[in-house]
C-alpha cells in the first residue's frame, strides 16, 4: 500500500559544526550533567542489548504471567534487577528504538514512524558513544523498519540488517527474518572479538510481532500463538546468553533486556500497536545485568523510561566527559534510591495522524496518574484501574490541570515525512504498518477512539486479501469505501484485490482515485503507480501518458516508464532512447530496470551476448539493494537457455519464481522451458501450481495458453475444466 503522508518535503540536515557541537556536548564532565551520578561504575565492561520486539511485560513469568514459559527470561532475571514499571515512549518499533539508542524524544530525533524518518544528524547515538571509547560496536536486526539508513547502523561496526528475498518480496511479505538467524549473525561477529576486547552488541528479535506464526514446538506447546512466539524468542535469547556463557562474557557483562512497546491484543479495541498508548501498548520489561550479577533478583517499583537506557549504560560503564539527555537517569540511580522522586514519563503517537489523517496522541505519567491528550482526554489511575477502564477525566482529579499544562509544553510538533519506495509500503502493510489517507475532506482531526472499528476492519480486509479470501476482502473494501470515500490507500488495496479477481479495468480505476485524493505535493508516486499498472495490463498509451504527467513533477520514474512501454509497442529506438536515460538519472533499482530494458531490446534484435552482458551488468547494479528487481532472474534465464544451458537457467527461472511467487510470466517461462526440454510433467506441474497460487481468470488463461503452445492437450483439457467450474460466467472459457 502506498505511504500515508508521503511528500516531497525533506528535513533539512544541520551543518557538520552542529552535529560536532552536539556530540561534543554528549561528552561534557560527567559533573556537568544533571542528577546524581551512580558510585557503581563498570568501566570497558562488554555492553549487551537485546530487544524483543512487541513484548508485553505482562506476558513474561517474570511479571507474574502463568500461561507461557520462558526459561531463559527466567534465569536472567535471576541475575538481574527487574523493573516492574518500564514504559516506551512511542509505540511503533523505529522511534521507540531510536529514543532507546539516544536518550531523546521523537521531537529531538526527528524520528516519529516506522517510515519516512532518519535520525537527525547531529543526535549522538549510544554505538557512536562506546565506539569513540573504543568498543567493538556489533548489530543485528530482524526487521525492515530498522534498516541501517535510518541513522540506526551509525557507530556500529557491524550492523546487520539483512532480510532475506525470499521473504522481502513475498507477495504477502513479511518484511522480517527469523530470529535464529539474527542471532547467528551477532553470535558470529562475537565469536571474533579478542579475548578482553570491550565491546557493545545488539541483538533484535521480531518475535512476537505479528503475524504470530511460532513455530514447533511452540505452535503446538501454546494455545496462544501470541504466547507461542514469546516462547520462541525466548529460546532465541538462551542460545544467545549461552554463547556469552561459553566464552566467559556473561559474568562480566551489564546485559539490558527490553521491548520497544507492548501489543493491543484486543484491549481497547486494538488489536495490536501504534494507534493507542494505554498501558498495554506502553508497559515493557526491562531487567538490567550488572557485572558480577550484583543487585541480582531485586526489582524496582518506580516508573522509568525507555529513554533511561542510554543514559544507564553510558553512566555504568563509566563514558568520559558524558552528560544525560534532559529527563532522563541512570536505572542504577533510581534502583539504589529508597524514594525515587516521582518523574512524568512522556509517550506520544503519530501513527493514526500520519497514517490515517485522525488526530495524534500524546501522553504524561506521574506516579499513579496517566493523563492522555485526545480530543476527548483522559486521565487514569493506574493503580486502582491498571487496565485503564475507568476514565476520571469528568471528575478533574488534582494532578490533570498541571499534567496537561506540561505536556502541551513537552509535545513533539508534526514533521513531515519524506518520500517512502512504494515496494518497501507495500511490503510493510503485511506486517501492519498500514495507512489510509485522510479520512475528513474539512480537515478536522478525529480522536482515533471514535475510528478505531475503521482501522481494524481495514485489517480483517487485509488479512483476507492475504488469505485468498477475494470476494470477503472487496466487501470489507467496498464497505469503508462507502462509508468514506476519501480513505485513499485503501483504493490503493481496493485495486489490488480487484485485479487479483481479474476485474482489471474496475482496478485501475480504483487506483486512479489515489491519483485524484493525494494532496498535489505527493502526487507523482501515485501516478507512477497507475502507469506501472498500465503497464501490467498492457495498455502501453495509457502508461506513456501517465508517464508524461510524472515527468511534469520531474521524477526521473518517467524514462523508467516510458522505456518499459515503449518496449511493449515494440518502439525499439524510443525504448533505448528512454532506458538510456533512466540509466544516467536514474537510481537504485530505476537503473536495475532499465538496464534489463537494453537486455530486452537485445534479445530483440538476436544480440544474445549483448543480452548476457546487459544481464550481468544489471546484476551487478542490484548488489547492495534491499530488494531484488523483479525480472532480473527472467532476464539471466531467458539468456541462459538460448545459449543451451538449460540447467543454469531452469536455476534463474525458478530464482525469480521464489522470489516473486506472483510473476506469472516466470512461471510461464519455467514451464516453457520445461517443456522443450520434454519435461512435460514438470511443465504440468509448473502451470497448476501457477493457477493454484493465483486463482485469478487471467492466470487461467495464460496457464491454458501455455499448455496449448505447449502441446500438452490434457493439462489444458484439466486446466479449462477447473476455469469453467470456478468462473462459469467467463466467456473466455465457454465453448467446446
Amino acid at each position: 500500500m502506498p505511504t500515508p503522508g508521503r511528500a516531497t518535503l525533506r528535513l533539512p540536515l544541520p551543518r557538520p559544526a552542529a552535529a560536532a557541537a552536539l556530540l561534543a556536548a554528549a561528552l561534557l564532565p560527567a559533573g556537568c550533567g544533571k542528577g546524581r551520578t551512580s558510585a557503581e561504575t563498570f568501566p570497558k565492561a562488554p555492553v549487551v542489548l537485546i530487544s524483543v520486539d512487541t513484548l508485553r511485560s505482562d506476558h513474561l513469568p517474570a511479571y507474574g504471567y502463568t500461561k507461557v514459559e520462558t526459561p531463559a527470561i527466567d534465569a536472567l532475571r535471576k541475575d538481574s534487577v527487574l523493573f516492574q514499571r518500564a514504559y516506551s515512549h512511542v509505540p511503533l518499533t523505529l522511534p521507540s528504538h531510536v529514543t532507546l539508542m539516544t536518550g531523546r524524544m521523537p521531537g529531538a530525533t526527528g524520528v516519529h514512524d516506522n517510515l519516512g524518518y532518519t535520525i537527525r544528524k547531529d543526535v549522538p547515538t549510544l554505538a557512536e558513544l562506546l565506539k569513540a571509547d573504543g568498543y567493538a560496536t556489533g548489530g543485528a536486526v530482524s526487521c525492515y523498519v530498522l534498516k541501517g539508513d535510518t541513522g540506526m547502523a551509525r557507530g556500529f561496526d557491524l550492523y546487520d540488517d539483512h532480510v532475506e528475498a525470499a521473504e522481502a518480496q513475498q507477495a504477502l511479505g513479511r518484511v522480517q527474518r527469523a530470529g535464529d538467524a539474527t542471532e547467528a549473525r551477532l553470535a558470529a561477529w562475537i565469536e571474533e572479538r579478542k579475548a578482553g576486547e570491550p565491546f557493545f552488541a545488539f541483538l533484535h528479535l521480531y518475535e512476537p510481532h505479528t503475524p504470530y506464526e511460532p513455530p514447533e514446538p511452540w505452535k503446538s506447546r501454546f494455545a496462544d500463538p501470541y504466547d507461542g512466539e514469546i516462547a520462541t524468542a525466548d529460546a532465541i535469547v538462551g542460545r544467545f546468553l549461552d554463547l556469552l556463557k561459553r566464552k566467559g562474557l556473561y559474568d562480566g557483562s551489564l546485559v539490558v533486556f527490553l521491548s520497544d512497546h507492548g501489543e493491543g491484543l484486543g484491549e481497547h479495541g486494538e488489536s495490536e500497536h501504534g494507534m493507542f498508548l494505554y498501558r498495554e501498548a506502553l508497559q515493557v520489561p526491562l531487567l538490567v545485568k550488572l557485572p558480577g550479577s550484583r543487585r541480582a533478583g531485586s526489582s524496582v517499583a518506580a516508573p522509568v523510561g525507555l529513554s533511561d537506557v542510554f543514559t544507564t549504560v553510558a553512566r555504568a560503564v563509566a563514558l568520559p566527559r558524558f552528560e544525560a539527555p534532559e529527563g532522563t537517569a541512570s536505572l542504577l540511580d533510581v534502583a539504589a534510591d529508597p524514594a525515587p522522586a516521582d518523574r512524568r514519563l512522556l509517550a506520544e503517537t503519530f501513527f493514526p495522524r500520519i497514517h490515517f489523517g485522525w488526530s495524534e496522541l500524546s501522553s504524561l505519567l506521574e506516579g499513579r496518574w496517566h493523563y492522555i491528550e485526545a480530543p476527548r482526554p483522559e486521565i487514569y489511575d493506574v493503580v486502582a484501574d491498571p487496565a485503564e477502564t475507568s476514565n476520571r477525566v469528568a471528575e478533574k482529579p488534582g494532578p490533570m490541570r498541571a499534567l496537561r499544562a506540561e505536556l502541551l509544553k513537552r509535545r513533539s510538533p508534526l514533521e513531515v515525512p519524506t518520500d517512502v519506495d512504494p515496494e518497501a509500503r507495500k511490503k510493510l502493510a503485511s506486517l501492519g504498518y498500514l495507512s489510509a489517507g485522510p479520512s475528513s475532506a474539512d480537515g478536522t482531526l478525529e480522536d482515533p477512539k471514535d475510528r478505531i472499528k475503521t482501522f481494524e476492519m481495514l485489517r480483517v480486509g487485509m488479512g483476507d486479501a492475504s488469505g485468498g479470501r477475494i470476494d470477503q476482502a472487496l466487501a470489507v473494501f467496498k464497505k469503508l469505501l462507502d462509508e468514506n470515500p476519501r480513505m485513499l490507500d485503501v483504493w490503493d488495496t481496493y485495486s489490488e484485490t480487484l485485479l487479483k479477481a481479474g476485474r482489471a479495468d474496475e482496478a485501475l480505476a480504483a487506483l486512479k482515485k489515489t491519483v485524484e485524493l493525494a494532496p498535489e505535493a505527493a502526487r507523482a508516486p501515485y501516478l507512477v503507480q497507475v502507469a506501472n499498472l498500465c503497464l501490467q495490463l498492457g495498455k502501453w498509451d495509457e502508461a506513456e501518458k501517465h508517464a508524461e504527467a510524472v515527468r511534469a513533477y520531474g521524477d526521473p520514474a518517467a524514462d523508467d516508464i516510458l522505456a518499459r512501454a515503449a518496449l511493449g509497442k515494440g518502439d525499439v529506438s524510443a525504448a533505448e532512447a528512454a532506458a538510456r536515460a533512466s540509466l544516467a538519472s536514474g537510481e537504485g533499482n530505476a537503473r536495475v530496470r532499465a538496464t534489463l530494458v537494453l537486455g530486452r531490446l537485445a534479445i530483440r534484435r538476436g544480440d544474445v551476448a549483448g543480452a548476457r552482458a546487459y544481464a550481468d551488468q544489471a546484476l551487478h547494479l542490484a548488489e547492495g539493494e534491499k530488494f531484488v528487481q523483479s525480472g532480473l532472474h527472467m532476464l539471466r534465464g531467458d539468456v541462459l537457455a538460448r545459449q543451451g544451458q538449460i540447467a543454469d537457467a531452469e536455476k534463474e527461472f525458478l530464482e525469480e519464481v521464489r522470489l516473486y511467487p506472483g510473476r506469472l510470466d516466470a512461471q510461464v517461462s519455467l514451464a516453457t522451458l520445461y517443456a522443450s526440454a520434454g519435461r512435460r510433467e514438470d511443465a504440468r506441474r509448473v502451470l497448476v501450481a501457477l493457477v493454484s497460487r493465483e486463482p485469478t481468470p487471467d492466470a487461467f488463461l495464460l496457464a491454458i495458453r501455455t499448455a496449448r503452445v505447449t502441446e500438452d492437450v490434457q493439462g489444458e483439457r484439466e486446466l479449462v475444466k477447473e476455469a469453467r467450474r470456478l468462473f462459469p460466467r467467463d466467456k473466455r472459457f465457454a465453448g467446446g
